[in-house]
């Protein structure tokens, strides 16, 4: 696939919201959504939903791998899907990102991308500009990016030292980081989650707490349920009731949407539209039956 790098001085002409590549004329490639990439069991249901619950509340992910071709861009660009309908992408752009945006978006209405934080190329975010998103992080802006790292620590240890220096205090607002991994398998090349950290701020210091984790590309994603609980409630403000009860209904509707044979983009929005139509407290058949991602009580009945 040809890749044109050079920028274009159009400064003011659109450009689609759904192509990652921005303003570069390329596209992700993709055409994989959340449900595909269950299907192909680069992650499980449970791990998918609260992710996508993670999405809806705009979190600031790190999506990471420390290989090429693990599928990093594949899956921030079916995780951005689940972004709030009124939510405006603004794709940075690179070494010629100049930062405009800062004074025509809503930050609260904004979610910032970048397709990797990396000094490989020049669409790629580097240097004092990577110190600028992320100051601006710390003013209440909400980023997707991608970057070549094995796992939260090694993301730290890659901002903070030479030359990206970006202050401890502004990788707070870091809410997730997804680990990938690939190999090969008897089924031929293996692309999956190996590990989801949510970040904790202790006094000065950031701590992961691990939410699911792969031993070997082969094995089953371990999950945590209560760790997906306690994240959803300390970080975003939920109630345990509602998060348990909307995490719980996403596994479902994606276990269904998988079985149902949703496959790719414009089948997900479709499907994610009609769910989305629905009233978020309508009485779901089972919603607080115990189920794989949570071992929480039944709700009583009255």
């Amino acid at each position: 696939m040809e890749r044109r790098w050079r920028f274009r001085e159009d400064d003011d002409a659109p450009f689609p919201s759904t192509d990652w590549w921005g303003r570069f004329g390329v596209g992700s490639g993709s055409d994989l959504s959340l449900v595909d990439l269950v299907r192909l069991g680069s992650l499980d249901a449970a791990t998918a939903a609260f992710l996508w619950m993670t999405l809806e509340q705009r979190a600031t992910v790190l999506v990471a791998a420390r290989e090429h071709g693990a599928g990093k861009t594949t899956l921030l660009s079916a995780l951005v899907e689940l972004l709030p309908p009124e939510t405006k992408r603004y794709y940075l752009r690179g070494w010629y990102e100049r930062f405009d945006f800062v004074t025509t978006h809503d930050p609260g209405t904004t979610y910032l991308l970048v397709n990797e934080i990396s000094d490989h190329l020049p669409i790629y975010l580097w240097g004092r500009g990577v110190r600028r998103v992320f100051a601006l992080l710390a003013e209440g802006w909400r980023l997707g990016a991608t970057v070549h790292a094995q796992g939260a620590e090694e993301v730290f240890s890659l901002l903070q030292g030479f030359p990206l220096e970006v202050p401890t205090e502004h990788l707070r607002a870091i809410d997730v980081v997804v680990t990938l991994g690939m190999g090969i398998g008897n089924e031929g090349l293996l692309r999956r989650v190996v590990c989801v950290e949510a970040v904790r701020v202790r006094g000065a210091e950031l701590a992961t707490h691990v939410l699911a984790r792969r031993e070997t590309l082969r094995s089953s994603l371990a999950v945590y349920p209560a760790a997906f609980l306690a994240t959803l409630t300390e970080r975003f403000g939920l109630s345990l009731e509602e998060a348990s009860r909307q995490l719980a209904w996403r596994q479902r509707q994606l276990a269904r949407w998988v079985t149902e044979g949703v496959r790719g983009l414009d089948a997900f929005r479709a499907v994610l539209a009609e769910f989305r139509a629905r009233k978020l407290t309508e009485e779901v058949d089972g919603a607080y039956e115990e189920s794989r991602i949570e071992g929480t009580p039944k709700a009583n009945q009255g």
